[in-house]
């Protein structure tokens, strides 16, 4: 018997009543699996527990998010920003020969250096590195003479592609 024929099966919201709910449970009979389709469904449940995330955090897949050319060889690959106090975090690649201007930082910002090096001015920063520019201070132009990737932390303005 089709659901559409019974009065008032989906009266309460789209759920069905009670009474119908318990009449389909006491229908149905459990299936018996083979050692193999249990064994199936037990990775298949295990292997999707495992992709998600633990409750309140979100994960970003490597695949996952697009890197953005916000100038000639200078790529920023957006990871995570809150509009509410515009903060970002953020992946950056200067590609050899890749240029950011000298700038002045509104609000503290943290950089640690992935792979490769650059300078900022004539300072040198290496894998490994961490560096935090307080509000206010001053950067020379930032350059890259082998490319380099680093992990930034801080206000950003929204990556727009180079025209």
């Amino acid at each position: 018997m089709s659901l559409w024929l019974i009065p008032d099966a989906y009266s309460n919201g789209g759920d069905l009543p009670q009474s119908l709910r318990n009449a389909f449970a006491s229908a149905i009979r459990p299936a018996e699996l083979s050692a193999e389709q249990r064994e199936r469904l037990r990775r298949h449940i295990l292997e999707r527990a495992r992709e998600q995330p633990p409750e309140g955090t979100r994960t970003l897949r490597g695949r996952e998010g697009e890197w953005i050319e916000i100038r000639p060889f200078v790529e920023v690959r957006e990871l995570c920003r809150d509009d509410a106090s515009g903060m970002h975090t953020s992946l950056v690649r200067i590609r050899p020969g890749g240029v950011i201007p000298a700038h002045r930082h509104e609000r503290e910002e943290e950089c640690i250096v992935l792979e490769g090096e650059f300078q900022i001015g004539a300072h040198k920063l290496c894998a490994g590195d961490v560096h935090i520019a307080a509000a206010g201070s001053w950067h020379e132009q930032v350059s890259s003479h082998n490319g380099v990737l680093v992990l930034l932390r801080g206000e950003y303005p929204l990556p727009s592609p180079v025209e």
